[in-house]
């Protein structure tokens, strides 16, 4: 009787195998999963951060009030010289800085366009309500805008018509744009367009 000999893989072999591919494929799906968290961590990230840059990280707070120099008859030597509004902070937002260094505010209307929100605080100020002493506007705060606008004429307005430096007064039925820029956020744009003046104190719709 002649013998065969045959040579296979036994049962310990075959397991050492199919543990390698086991130990394989989690280390492949791993990387590819880690991969996958990384993005979509990425992707969650930018989206927020698009969203905050553009939605308003303030809001004004009920209406926009208008003080002007003369209710006379001749309605072409009526300026508003003074606006007065609130602002807080919106929904969902970290604190806004509205100190004059992160805070950017301009007025711009048919003849001149400039900041308005400077150190020396003569066109602009901001005081707080019922704040906690800082000029951060946190959730729940509200902050008083007052922009005097007879003191534009004494400060750097871009202008093409040197002659028409004192004129800076936004008149009746001409329009009007105060912009609030924070350090983050989208721009706070109020927009009026000043109806005829009836009374010294209106509200701006």
């Amino acid at each position: 009787m002649k013998l065969t000999k045959r040579s296979g893989m036994t049962g310990l072999e075959t397991a050492i195998i199919l543990v390698a591919f086991v130990i394989t494929a989690a280390a492949f799906a791993f990387v590819v999963l880690n991969m996958g968290f990384l993005t979509a961590e990425k992707a969650q990230s930018v989206i927020s951060s698009g969203m905050s840059e553009a939605s308003s990280a303030l809001l004004v707070d009920s209406g926009v009030i208008g003080q002007f120099n003369d209710t006379g008859g001749d309605q072409a030597n009526i300026d508003l010289v003074q606006l007065t509004f609130y602002i807080k902070l919106s929904q969902g937002h970290e604190p806004v800085d509205l100190d004059d260094s992160k805070l950017v505010a301009t007025y711009t209307n048919a003849r001149c366009h400039g900041e308005i929100y400077d150190t020396n605080g003569t066109c602009m100020t901001i005081l707080g309500v019922n704040d906690d002493g800082d000029s951060l506007c946190e959730t729940g705060e509200k902050f008083k805008v007052s922009v005097n606008f007879t003191e534009l004429a004494y400060d750097t307005m871009v202008d093409p018509t040197p002659a028409s430096q004192d004129d800076v007064y936004a008149h009746p039925y001409e329009e009007f744009r105060i912009e609030l820029r924070p350090s983050a956020g989208a721009v706070l744009t109020i927009e009026r367009q000043l109806p005829a003046v009836y009374s010294t104190i209106m509200t701006l719709e």
